[in-house]
């Protein structure tokens, strides 16, 4: 039983210095967003990271924008939130378990003191010792105050735990709030890149299917010189309720970038993706537009979308690179179109 703690502390001592060589190799400072990064490709916990940052070791020396842009996408901003929701969770969690501990000493007092009460009595009808009786006078006293004592603790606690649950519960929508579009009420680019890393880590470890579809709405920037950027972010809603709205639960609606949008798709296969897609894209082209303002007819928007499903040796990169050729190809197709990237070496030269 003692062997593990002694093992845990040798590797911990061991990938520490593997993380400063690498830092001074790569003549990079220690500070605590690189000890993290390096940590995490020496301790191999993060297959993803550790795929992409093998060959970029391995070409040359890593510069600290590079760093910076991998600790971004792998480690992101949210660690220290969730550390704090977790940690109010456990704190939540002991205090529950401190106030089930003292109802019962609770009810256990009032027991006692209902015993002494008995006890008095009989005393008092009995040719007792006296100072026998004021023995357990003193102690039905006590144990009175005890109870008092121990009924304003537990109030206290009671509403210690309530603000903890509302400091949870603020939290958690700060978090929310960090990871949604405001313009559309879809994820945003910083909860994509959090969950398809999560995704990609998950595929890979337990071989199941995920596929990425990547959208774009056709001629957007027409629509924004001929109506205006109010009803050009009507469309950008508009799109994304239509996406929404044909996802799976599991599946993850985000907007990408600008009239760019993302579905991460786990535990489905390119095929499956791009029947979905093909649904959305003639859902999208079904529906007519109506100017709010004015209630002038804008014909019918278009979106391409791209396909691609995850192959083992994908680092996220690769994946989001075949979805966007196969939306490429899309679009150079004549737009309105789906793509997919059957080919893991596919490219835009093979358009």
């Amino acid at each position: 039983m003692s062997a593990a703690p002694k093992q845990n502390n040798k590797n911990d001592q061991a990938h520490a210095k593997m993380v400063l060589k690498l830092l001074a190799d790569h003549n990079l400072e220690t500070t605590p967003d690189n000890y993290q990064l390096f940590h995490g490709y020496v301790a191999d916990k993060k297959p993803a990271l550790v795929k992409e940052m093998r060959p970029l070791l391995t070409s040359g020396p890593l510069n600290q924008s590079a760093c910076t842009s991998l600790h971004r996408r792998y480690f992101g901003g949210t660690d220290l939130v969730d550390q704090a929701l977790q940690t109010g969770g456990k704190f939540s969690e002991e205090i529950g378990t401190v106030l089930r501990m003292l109802s019962a000493a609770e009810k256990n007092a009032v027991e006692y003191e209902k015993t002494l009460s008995g006890a008095t009595d009989i005393l008092e009808n009995a040719s007792s010792n006296k100072s026998l009786k004021e023995m357990v006078d003193t102690l039905l006293t006590a144990t009175t105050k005890m109870h008092e004592h121990t009924h304003q603790l537990e109030q206290k606690l009671n509403k210690t735990t309530a603000e903890v649950d509302s400091l949870r519960d603020n939290l958690e929508l700060v978090r929310t709030e960090a990871m949604t579009d405001a313009l559309t009420g879809i994820a945003n680019r910083k909860r994509f890149d959090e969950f398809i890393l999560q995704q990609c880590n998950t595929a890979e470890a337990n071989g199941q299917a995920l596929s990425l579809v990547l959208c774009d709405i056709d001629h957007f920037k027409r629509f924004n010189d001929t109506w205006g950027h109010q009803t050009g972010d009507q469309i950008i809603r508009f799109v994304a309720s239509c996406l929404q709205r044909h996802a799976a639960k599991s599946h993850l609606v985000a907007r990408y970038g600008g009239e760019e949008f993302a579905v991460i798709m786990p535990l489905t296969d390119g095929q499956a993706a791009f029947d979905m897609a093909d649904n959305i894209r003639a859902s999208v082209e079904s529906k007519k537009l109506l100017r709010k303002s004015t209630n002038e007819d804008m014909g019918t928007v278009t979106i391409s979308l791209g396909v691609a499903q995850f192959t083992p040796d994908d680092a996220i990169e690769d994946l989001i690179e075949r979805a966007d050729e196969a939306l490429y190809r899309s679009k150079h197709a004549g737009r309105n179109k789906v793509s997919i990237s059957t080919d893991p070496q596919d490219g835009r030269s093979a358009a």
